[in-house]
């Protein structure tokens, strides 16, 4: 028997199992799916409003779920004038339920934080939510940066002499760490030396990115202005591979949304994003394991929050969401829409991810 697709739904919990009991359409009290594009680093403003007005096209009056768009910060103004309610009413058939997207903002409100940008200068221009913990930024910010061979290079032989002898000449130096540099130098262990380099910059490559206490402040700061929040969490290979997974997920949820009220909770929505699903040539994680993920993430929003919050908060799912493998995404009991990446850049596909279950 085929799982039925839901476009409007609640959610109930039975049997200490949640599933989905359909609603009519246009009920207001009904769960709406949520189907968010990621531009990423792509699109000048012009070609994002050419884009849009082209997925507007192919969607005409589609009104029974969430649609949100998430350009680079230079296209957030020139898509926030053209996404206005009324005249994609008066065009497309929508509008209220269309959503302006930042793809990240700042925690602090001003001062020297060249780069960056505030979440109330996000609401100043019509910005409804932005994605916080993207895996872009918990993961992969040490690979461009340059910080991980930065920090491995100070295990270097001539850095660390040249550190051992400034340290020497400091009244009351600290033995120890003269110690273990002058260990570290001896001929006998370059091999350690050399090992412990290279293992060091794998690490940072792979764990320097924003950390989880940076990523609750932002959500602090977020809702304070007044913006909604598409929390990303999300496990690597290698924490998939050591069964890790749901370790992971506890912590950065509990870190990430720490100090945020239940009476707050329905400003916040979820996407899962495992980060090995991510990518060019990488494969979505099977239906099985976003069910066993999701299903996860609401029981422990439901030990927080309490089975009221959890039933209602929606939690998207990431990671190379296409148009052929959408609906089968959607028939799971816990996954509430979608974050998509690559294929949001598509009008042809993107239309078809937010028309999911119905005739093309």
């Amino acid at each position: 028997m085929t799982t039925p697709i839901y476009r409007n739904y609640y959610r109930q919990r039975t049997a200490n199992q949640w599933r989905k009991i359909p609603a009519e359409q246009g009920d207001p009290s009904a769960i709406r799916p949520f189907l968010a594009g990621n531009w990423k680093m792509n699109l000048i403003p012009r070609a994002g409003v050419a884009l849009a007005a082209r997925i507007f096209d192919l969607c005409h009056n589609i009104r029974d779920v969430d649609m949100g768009f998430a350009p680079p910060f230079t296209g957030l103004s020139t898509l926030a004038d053209y996404i206005e309610p009324d005249f994609l009413q008066r065009e497309y058939g929508i509008g209220r339920n269309v959503f302006l997207l930042a793809q990240d903002t700042f925690f602090e409100s001003k001062g020297a934080f060249t780069g960056e940008i505030s979440a109330d200068m996000l609401a100043a221009i019509g910005v409804d939510r932005v994605i916080i913990g993207h895996s872009d930024r918990r993961a992969n910010l040490g690979k461009y940066f340059g910080f991980s061979s930065s920090v491995a290079r100070r295990l270097s032989k001539s850095f660390l002499t040249q550190s051992h002898l400034r340290l020497s000449q400091r009244e009351n130096p600290d033995i120890k760490i003269l110690s273990a540099i002058a260990h570290l130098l001896e001929e006998s262990n370059n091999d350690v030396l050399e090992g412990l380099e290279k293992f060091l910059e794998h690490e940072l490559n792979e764990r320097a990115g924003e950390s989880d206490e940076a990523i609750q402040r932002k959500v602090h700061a977020a809702l304070a202005n007044g913006l909604q929040v598409i929390f990303c969490c999300g496990e690597n290979r290698e924490a998939r591979r050591a069964h890790e997974t749901f370790e992971l997920l506890e912590r950065q949820i509990r870190i990430g949304l720490d100090g945020v009220a239940r009476p707050t909770m329905h400003e916040i929505i979820i996407a899962y994003e495992p980060i090995w699903a991510i990518g060019e040539g990488a494969k979505p994680a099977p239906p099985e394991q976003i069910a066993e993920v999701h299903d996860f993430i609401r029981n422990l929003l439901m030990d927080l929050y309490g089975e009221q919050v959890a039933a209602r908060v929606r939690i998207l799912y990431g990671g190379n969401v296409k148009p052929d493998n959408i609906c089968e995404i959607m028939q799971l009991a816990g996954v509430d829409g979608a974050l998509v990446g690559g294929a949001s850049l598509n009008a042809s596909d993107f239309s078809k991810i937010i028309r999911f279950g119905l005739p093309n």
